[in-house]
């Protein structure tokens, strides 16, 4: 990730699509892509609930083991 010295895999999750599911398929959806090799998250304050969505799936995924990124205005 540019100069960073941070190392991800190509394939990312984008969290905007999340915020039109439950938080229960949300959290699952998230844990099977970290399990799949994901280790790039990506959210926004402006994608409605999905930052606690993500929030929910860090109890169970290891937060040191992903880079989480978010924006905000």
């Amino acid at each position: 990730m540019g100069n960073t010295g941070l190392c991800v895999c190509k394939n990312g999750f984008g969290a905007l699509p999340i915020q039109r599911i439950s938080k229960e398929d949300a959290v699952r959806l998230l844990i099977r892509a970290y399990e799949g090799g994901v280790d790039y998250f990506d959210t926004a304050r402006a994608y409605t609930d999905s930052e606690e969505k993500i929030g929910q799936a860090l109890k169970i995924i290891p937060r040191e083991r992903i880079v989480l990124a978010t924006k905000t205005m």
